[in-house]
């Protein structure tokens, strides 16, 4: 037998130095930074969000309150262009009475926004009220936003107040009407919500006409406090869109209480 080798024919590197594989040892990762495949970490979830959000936008599109819609920016392009009519053009004030009712109309039509026939079924779509929520205000606001730009060019010039305070009017009251809905889907097991809603913002609207003008919301562009207003209107505005924000998401899940055949409570 070798001098360099044991009885069980162990190789002939027992007692010499570590070879050069040795020495670099195994391939390790630790201490090294994320492979390419950590870098890039869990499953991109967000592709996965907006490819259900594209698969879900056609029914979404089909399933929105058109009739309501509709018949809410109808009138309000009828007020809009009865300003024309009258053989003398009217005032700024009368223009500015006309957008207020046109905007009141427009956000009875918002208010059946969230109305979902189906909201028993849709419930258990992979995406949550937010994006399902979220998804409407995005189809609507467009067209809202060039329903606005219609109704404020048919009135005459000399009829057209400030523009950049009633179109704060007109965006307060319409997140007015969408948080009234979102409150009233949060809050309530229905699955058409709107005619509630517009009862609600009617109802609203309704004091607001007998407050007097130094204190309310309805003061004209030639008063003192016309400023002022206008502070309560963006304060309004920002209420409304945290309101929507708060009850937009699903409410949390209580666990049902039930009666033990002992007497006891369980959860």
């Amino acid at each position: 037998m070798s001098p360099h080798s044991d009885g069980h024919g162990l190789s002939r590197n027992v007692g010499r130095g570590p070879t050069s594989s040795d020495r670099h040892g195994p391939p390790a990762t630790a201490g090294h930074g994320p492979t390419p495949a950590d870098r890039h970490g869990p499953p991109d979830t967000t592709r996965r969000s907006r490819a259900l959000v594209r698969s879900l936008a056609p029914p979404v599109w089909r399933s929105l309150p058109w009739v309501a819609l509709t018949a809410a920016g109808g009138l309000g392009l009828l007020l809009a262009a009865s300003t024309r009519l009258p053989d003398q053009t009217p005032g700024a004030e009368v223009g500015l009475t006309v957008l207020r009712v046109t905007a009141l109309s427009g956000g009875v039509g918002l208010a059946f926004l969230l109305d979902d026939p189906a909201r028993h079924t849709t419930v258990a779509s992979p995406l949550g009220r937010p994006y399902r929520a979220g998804l409407r205000l995005a189809m609507a606001t467009p067209l809202l936003a060039l329903w606005w730009t219609a109704v404020l060019l048919l009135l005459p010039g000399a009829t057209r107040p400030p523009l950049g305070p009633v179109t704060l009017e007109a965006l307060a009251t319409a997140t007015f009407a969408i948080a009234l809905a979102t409150a009233t889907v949060r809050f309530t097991d229905g699955a058409e919500v709107g005619k509630g809603a517009a009862i609600w913002l009617c109802a609203a609207a309704a004091p607001a006409v007998l407050v007097p003008a130094r204190w309310g919301l309805l003061t004209l562009s030639a008063d003192h406090w016309w400023e002022e207003t206008h502070v309560r209107w963006a304060v309004l505005l920002a209420v409304t869109l945290t309101s929507t924000a708060l009850c937009v998401p699903e409410p949390l899940r209580r666990r049902p209480v039930r009666l033990s055949p002992s007497g006891g409570v369980r959860g």
